[in-house]
């Protein structure tokens, strides 16, 4: 009963992130948005249980989160929070948020709570690391 809640929860208040206090882009009409479409952003999973999963961020913003949890991208990692992190679409690229996880965000070993991200930039939480691929649309490698 208690992990059913719990599961309610986070799905009702996934789109309440934290990330507003670090200037999380406003999804709406915004530059962010605009530049989206003009970019191909995937993110894969390169260490870890989930070795091989892949998201292309197809919208402004979304989140990292344990299989399960109600997140846009599920890993298998026991170390990793329902809503472990999220990632937004800026003007210059990719912004990576901590969203308060128990076992944190980091970039080469430095735990972080906001870090912006460029084309081939690797990031972990928990045991499972990604890389970010930023490609301007019509570039795609298959």
């Amino acid at each position: 009963m208690r992990e059913e809640l719990h599961g309610e929860l986070v799905e009702k208040h996934a789109e309440e992130w934290r990330p507003q206090r670090h200037g999380w882009p406003n999804p709406a009409n915004s530059p962010a948005s605009l530049a989206a479409l003009d970019k191909a952003i995937t993110i894969c999973v390169t260490k870890g249980r989930s070795v091989r999963t892949t998201h292309r961020l197809t919208k402004p913003r979304a989140s990292i989160g344990k299989v399960g949890g109600g997140a846009d991208m599920q890993i298998d990692d026991p170390e990793v929070c329902p809503l472990h992190c999220a990632v937004a679409i800026t003007e210059n690229g990719v912004r990576l948020y901590d969203l308060d996880s128990m076992n944190g965000t980091y970039i080469d070993d430095e735990r972080i709570q906001v870090a912006d991200l460029q084309d081939l930039s690797v990031f972990r939480i928990g045991l499972t690391e990604f890389v970010v691929s930023v490609v301007p649309n019509g570039n795609e490698t298959v």
